[in-house]
């Protein structure tokens, strides 16, 4: 008798030291988890305040339409460092909401007058590791005036819900290496360049 309550108190004993352990460890489990959501909410927001920081311009679309605003680069010259323009596209304001779901894409235009390079990256640091420039390889146009531009597109063109408040942030990088400082061909030469946005309903 008194060895069966013994082999009982050690029963006892055991199932709840496991219980303690495994308390103890679910615990443990819950707060790592906890402090890695957490690590990621907060790295994302940090990512989207960086992204959103310094906008040069803000663009609103509400319905099918082609808008467009030029850049204004004051004496873009041979450089390591790029020269970066940033914009949003929303398609709410303060006091106006879209009432259609739509599409768009954006176009950059510019002229042929320095050999820059044109990337665009979308809500994402475009110096990030893996970034991707969305634009695709230029094509070359001629207008009603003779002039010639190199017209950029993106692969692909981006959705908006109508019911559902979205931002998207653009940062447009130009790249005019430092090789061409030496240069005589691109002295005094100016570079205009258009961002041109054409959105769509989505019927």
């Amino acid at each position: 008798m008194n060895r069966l309550r013994k082999m009982l108190k050690i029963n006892s004993y055991s199932n709840e030291k496991l219980r303690f352990l495994l308390f103890s460890f679910s615990l443990f489990l819950v707060l790592f988890l906890a402090r890695y959501l957490l690590g990621m909410a907060y790295a994302r927001y940090e990512v989207r305040s960086k992204i959103m920081a310094n906008i040069d311009r803000a663009v609103y679309i509400f319905t099918d339409e082609k808008l467009s605003f030029n850049l204004e680069p004051d004496g873009i010259v041979p450089s390591d460092d790029y020269y970066v323009y940033r914009f949003t596209v929303s398609n709410f304001m303060e006091n106006k909401d879209g009432d259609v779901d739509l599409s768009y894409l954006i176009k950059v235009k510019t002229t042929t007058n320095l050999p820059i390079i044109v990337r665009l990256y979308r809500n994402e640091l475009y110096n990030s590791p893996g970034a991707t420039n969305i634009l695709g390889g230029a094509t070359t146009a001629q207008d009603e005036d003779g002039a010639w531009y190199r017209v950029y597109q993106t692969v692909g063109s981006y959705n908006m819900n109508y019911n559902t408040h979205t931002t998207d942030a653009y940062s447009l990088v130009i790249e005019f290496p430092s090789s061409y400082k030496n240069s005589p061909s691109y002295a005094n030469k100016i570079e205009h360049i258009q961002v041109i946005l054409e959105s769509q309903q989505v019927i």
